[in-house]
């Protein structure tokens, strides 16, 4: 099975300053959720780790996922699996859609969890936009 599915929840989302990189791969986008924790950083994006609560997004279906990838793992400072200078990491996790509809997308969690809690502020909510329109 190929996953062309993409789960954003930061600058790449609808609106944000890095959309344009994913805009010309978009086939279709829905306002989706995933279980994890979401962080503010100071760097003007935010990350994602594993965890319980809910974090809010997009899923994107992308045409040519390939190079949709290549150009996303170059945002993402991401140069393949447990490669020790990943900024993120590229993973398939579950993500809701369209009430409870399951399906797997990609998406990129931060390398190096511990480090969150010493720059970054978990966002209350789990939505990044909402933190962003009041900055």
């Amino acid at each position: 099975m190929s996953i062309n599915k993409v789960f954003v929840y930061g600058t790449l989302m609808t609106g944000m300053k890095n959309h344009y990189l994913v805009e010309p791969y978009i086939k279709s986008v829905k306002p989706a959720r995933v279980a994890g924790v979401l962080y503010d950083l100071p760097y003007g994006y935010p990350a994602m780790t594993a965890g319980n609560t809910l974090v809010f997004g997009e899923l994107m279906e992308l045409a040519n996922i390939t190079e949709a990838l290549i150009v996303l793992d170059r945002l993402e400072d991401y140069h393949g699996p447990d490669e020790a200078g990943n900024l993120y990491d590229r993973v398939v996790r579950e993500v809701v859609v369209s009430g409870e509809e399951k399906v797997l997308a990609y998406m990129y969690l931060w390398a190096k969890p511990a480090e969150l809690e010493k720059v970054g502020v978990i966002v209350p909510g789990g939505d990044w936009k909402v933190i962003m329109r009041g900055k």
